[in-house]
């Protein structure tokens, strides 16, 4: 997806969907020294049981960064929750990742559903455009007022929308397998070069925020979604996405 995580998560659907999008994302963490025969054995594996119409789609990223660098992050996608009701996994493609996969994998995290939070995200990029990922994880601290999190959240996409940066957000609320409170957002850039220039874009989308919202609202929303977070409960971690481990991209919208 083209952010999960990214994710998730940067690559999902143009198609509109009646509820938001809702994946999945294991983390595979490879044996040591087998890192390169994981990816081909991943590739090989999502090439003969992932492409097709009417096939589960899986999509890879690769941390670059961060505690998890070196792992592989997988995610499946819905696109809705009765989709996980209906999918099933044949004996024959369990069998194949079985032998072929899971002999290069030196542990795997615990499955983790998401469900994208449409208003709190932006992105109008094409499919499989977005390649690099800035994930930013959020554990809110129980009793906190979660309304100043998700004020921020939602004012920064119409920040973006309305500043005609060419910036992409999508967030997910963990909604089950993770910590409780727990949100990943999602940046998505051409390049490790564009993604240098962040931080640049960021203060253009601040000055509309700024405009839209009032003097100092950025400051002030932005100490207030700090004041609902858990101490040490935010963390980053850069992700490049991997086509060839990965079903053919959609898009987000």
């Amino acid at each position: 997806m083209k952010n999960i995580f990214i994710v998730v998560l940067l690559i999902l659907a143009q198609t509109a969907f009646s509820q938001s999008m809702v994946v999945w994302v294991d983390y595979h963490d490879p044996v040591k020294g087998k890192d390169n025969d994981l990816k081909e054995a991943v590739a090989d594996k999502t090439k003969k049981y992932n492409q097709g119409a009417g096939t589960f789609q899986l999509y890879t990223w690769e941390v670059i960064s961060g505690p998890r660098q070196g792992q592989l992050a997988r995610a499946g996608v819905g696109p809705t929750w009765a989709d996980f009701d209906n999918n099933s996994v044949s004996s024959e493609e369990l069998n194949y990742w079985m032998k072929n996969v899971d002999p290069m994998i030196a542990s795997s995290s615990g499955r983790e559903y998401f469900e994208r939070v449409d208003d709190a995200s932006h992105d109008q990029s094409k499919p499989g455009e977005k390649v690099v990922g800035l994930n930013i994880h959020y554990v809110m601290a129980p009793g906190s007022d979660r309304n100043h999190f998700w004020k921020f959240r939602s004012n920064l996409a119409t920040a973006i929308r309305e500043s005609g940066e060419d910036l992409s957000v999508n967030v997910w609320r963990s909604r089950g397998g993770g910590e409780q409170g727990h949100v990943q957002v999602s940046f998505g850039f051409r390049s490790m070069e564009e993604y240098g220039n962040f931080y640049k874009v960021m203060n253009k989308v601040g000055d509309t925020y700024h405009k839209m919202f009032g003097e100092d609202s950025w400051d002030t929303d932005l100490d207030l979604l700090r004041g609902t977070i858990q101490m040490w409960g935010a963390r980053t971690e850069l992700i490049r996405f991997l086509p060839e481990l990965s079903s053919p991209p959609i898009a987000l919208q």
